[in-house]
């Protein structure tokens, strides 16, 4: 009885093939990350900008969606209770009485809400400070799950088109 031997040579790896696979998932994944960024604020009247950044390295693929806008900042992380008091010196502060919140902490979203009820003038207040929204955490959480399937998913289809896959 003979015995032959072959030798097996793997086809030639086409790291193009699955970097660009990689790439396209990761920005598709980091729009819709900011798009559930700007649902956070679609009531609101000023908008911030949310910026987006892909960068596919040799040993990591990151996403950056966020914003330097001050004030979600504040509402993303919430403040401590504060004095507010008027711009100039002697001024008055003008607010309305009542106020409804546009985002709920933890809650991707946002609903309609803000000031109502009669101005009070007031030389200065103690707000009560503004519980945290975490908004970033909330959709990091929603987010990492999907994006490792997504990026298992890619992988597959690299495989697949690079001749790679026993499928």
């Amino acid at each position: 009885m003979a015995l032959i031997v072959k030798a097996l040579t793997p086809k030639k790896f086409k790291d193009d093939v699955f970097r660009k696979e990689i790439f396209i998932t990761a920005k598709t994944t980091a729009r819709d990350i900011r798009n559930d960024f700007q649902k956070t604020v679609s009531t609101w009247e000023r908008k911030p900008k949310f910026e987006m950044i892909v960068a596919v390295g040799p040993n990591s693929i990151d996403i950056y969606v966020g914003t330097d806008d001050e004030i979600y900042g504040y509402v993303d992380r919430g403040t401590k209770e504060h004095i507010i008091q008027p711009k100039k010196p002697g001024g008055v502060l003008a607010f309305k009485s009542q106020y409804k919140p546009k985002t709920i902490p933890n809650m991707i979203g946002s609903r309609s809400g803000g000031s109502s009820g009669n101005t009070v003038f007031a030389s200065w207040v103690i707000h009560p400070g503004t519980k945290a929204r975490n908004f970033d955490k909330v959709i990091q959480k929603k987010w990492t799950p999907i994006y490792k399937r997504r990026m298992e998913q890619a992988i597959s289809r690299a495989n697949k088109k690079s001749g790679h896959s026993y499928n």
